[in-house]
């Protein structure tokens, strides 16, 4: 430029100089932010996305969010990419006239996938809510499906018409029986309903949605704003902290995005990161408060109150109110900062009321296979939940208004803890009081049943009977025919030592036996079963004698013994082998016999012959001990 004007009269100079100087004031002039704004490549869609200039310098993340349509997600996989967020959606309201609610079923796998994987997690529910009530029955839906899952970012509202004119919003949009202002206030009784239970709330919806459907003035200096619009550039006005530039709609329309990990599409988001976690963290959290007791007088719970990790002192930091503290029911505390905190928002936490401690839980009537408890009536509540501790832990025995319940299908001879509380329903919520004491005692032992000897011998035999693992021991009676009455014969530890042998008898004899278990309770009782059914035992006949064992013609064998005394007949067996084990046979002979002849299978073969006698008694055998072999070998 300067080589040009060389030679040039003064005014030409004086001129340009002018027009130059006035080139360099407006450049001066100029506003800075009137450079170009800032953008970025999606590492989902592929494309260039332009940020509002607010966004300027602003720390941008990358996030997803997905639903059950993503089906198996490899967050491994994820996770190796630089998606740093992701928002799991809990379940969805149905946009049929209905609107029943449902859990995404694939909620707890996901979110416990997406924590162990180190990700910043929040959540979502989509809803068609037409009634402030409706909205909160959602919000305590996601209350009661998140509890115990701790992560950092809200819980958002998710609303938005279903894109059908059948959709329940729709047709109460179309209708006029929801409006703007309606719909407003049923995002901000969900917001409420979650933060006053601890977590922070937020609201998604499209911009067109949030410039007509909601009043955003009501709600975005409180709650996070998560806007959807899937243009190069989001036009919207409003406040929000995260962008929603693409859909993850399954045939991939809406510039859909992907990600390893997910074989389908995704939602992609652009996530302002320092401007929404301010919004996260310029606050307090106030640990979890444990249910307190009615007693009648307002009700103030001890708590921590922390900043970060900083524990807070009440007076210095914060001051405390109550509200809804002096009933049964949900109570609420709210936290507000003062001197250097006083410009931090105010924390909200709920807790429950609960009626009080059962007490003197006690036995009314034991049986075999039941137990019947009672326990003192409760002033503020009228129904009871009772609870038994079997193998498998404490399970419910059943609920009642009465001041006593029977527990039954118990096993007999065991010992049982029970425990009570009282509850009441407010507002269709159950607040359960605490436990009472455990209170443990046992079910009477069974009458012992199914006796019956074993290993009979002439002079001895086994008494049995059936087994009661729990049982302590037994008690076994004699009946004394002299003295014409029973008397204890002998004891047996332990319920699983269910016999008893018996000896030192004579032979062929009857006695009469009772038995009778017995359970030591821990609470201090000693338990007995009625004694079981008389039982007759009988010692066999003895052995019989063989007096001799010839073969007196071709295949015949003529076998004789001895007599034994009451014996109603004798079995008489032979076999080839030694040891009866085959080739064998046996034949019943009338007691009044004491000979029979065999006819065996060959001839010129050794064969070995026993014998045993039997009383007949109840129409069973009774048998002795078999006679010693001989051996005889066939003509």
């Amino acid at each position: 430029m300067l080589t040009k004007t060389i030679g040039t009269s003064k005014k030409k100079i004086i001129t340009k100089f002018c027009a130059l100087t006035l080139l360099i004031v407006l450049c001066f002039a100029m506003p800075f932010n009137a450079s170009a704004a800032q953008t970025t490549t999606s590492i989902y869609t592929k494309k260039t996305l332009t940020h509002n200039s607010r966004f300027d310098n602003s720390d941008i993340v990358n996030g997803i969010d997905i639903s059950s349509w993503q089906g198996d997600v490899d967050f491994k996989k994820v996770k190796k990419t630089d998606t740093k967020i992701i928002i799991l959606r809990v379940g969805v309201r149905g946009w049929a006239s209905e609107g029943p609610l449902k859990k995404d079923e694939r909620f707890d796998e996901y979110i416990k996938d997406a924590l162990s994987n180190g990700f910043e997690v929040g959540v979502y529910f989509y809803s068609q809510a037409k009634t402030e009530a409706e909205a909160k029955e959602e919000a305590k839906f996601v209350l009661k499906h998140i509890k115990g899952y701790k992560f950092s970012l809200p819980v958002y509202f998710d609303y938005e018409f279903a894109g059908t004119q059948k959709g329940r919003l729709e047709k109460a949009w179309k209708d006029g029986s929801l409006n703007r202002t309606k719909m407003t206030k049923n995002a901000i009784a969900f917001c409420e309903t979650i933060e006053n239970a601890g977590y922070r709330a937020g609201i998604y919806a499209c911009r067109s949605f949030l410039n007509s459907n909601l009043d955003r003035t009501q709600f975005e200096e409180k709650y996070p704003v998560w806007v959807a619009e899937y243009n190069p550039k989001t036009s919207y006005a409003g406040e929000y902290q995260i962008w929603q530039y693409a859909g993850g709609d399954p045939d991939g329309s809406n510039g859909s995005g992907k990600v390893s990990g997910i074989s389908g599409y995704v939602d992609s988001n652009y996530i302002y990161y320092d401007k929404l976690t301010p919004l996260l963290s310029k606050g307090f959290d106030i640990e979890d408060i444990k249910k307190q007791e009615y007693t009648g007088e307002p009700v103030s719970p001890a708590f921590k109150v922390y900043y970060g990790k900083k524990e807070l002192v009440k007076g210095e930091d914060y001051y405390v109110s109550l509200e809804d503290n002096v009933k049964i029911g949900s109570a609420r505390v709210t936290v507000t900062g003062i001197n250097k905190f006083k410009d931090y928002n105010k924390c909200t936490k709920t807790f429950s009321i609960v009626p009080p401690e059962i007490t003197d839980v006690k036995l009314e009537e034991r049986k075999t296979n039941s137990l019947e408890v009672s326990w003192d009536k409760s002033d503020c509540a009228k129904k009871y939940y009772v609870q038994v501790h079997r193998k498998d832990g404490w399970v419910k025995v059943g609920t009642t208004s009465e001041t006593n319940i029977e527990i039954p299908d118990l096993n007999s001879a065991s010992n049982y803890r029970i425990r009570v509380r009282a509850y009441k329903k407010v507002d269709d919520v159950n607040y359960y009081g605490i436990y009472s004491d455990e209170f443990e005692t046992a079910t009477k032992p069974a009458k012992p049943t199914e006796l019956k000897t074993i290993s009979v011998t002439p002079t001895s035999f086994t008494l049995k009977w059936k087994k009661q693992s729990n049982a302590s021991y037994y008690e076994v009676y004699q009946y004394n025919y002299s003295d014409k009455k029973y008397e204890l014969f002998k004891t047996v530890n332990g319920g699983k030592n269910n016999y008893l042998n018996v000896d030192s008898l004579a032979e062929n004899k009857k006695y009469t036996f009772r038995v009778k278990a017995y359970k030591k309770s821990k609470d201090g009782k000693l338990l007995k079963s009625a004694k079981s059914d008389k039982f007759y035992a009988y010692t066999s006949l003895r052995a019989p004698k063989i007096s001799s064992a010839k073969s007196g013609a071709s295949k015949r064998i003529s076998v004789n013994w001895k007599k034994v005394s009451g014996a109603s007949g004798y079995q008489v067996m032979w076999s080839t082998t030694s040891n009866f084990s085959s080739n064998y046979k046996s034949v019943y002979v009338s007691g009044k016999s004491l000979s029979t002849v065999l006819t065996t299978a060959q001839s010129n073969k050794t064969y070995y012959v026993k014998v045993r006698a039997f009383k007949t008694r109840n129409n069973k055998k009774l048998y002795s001990p078999w006679s010693s072999k001989l051996s005889v070998k066939t003509k």
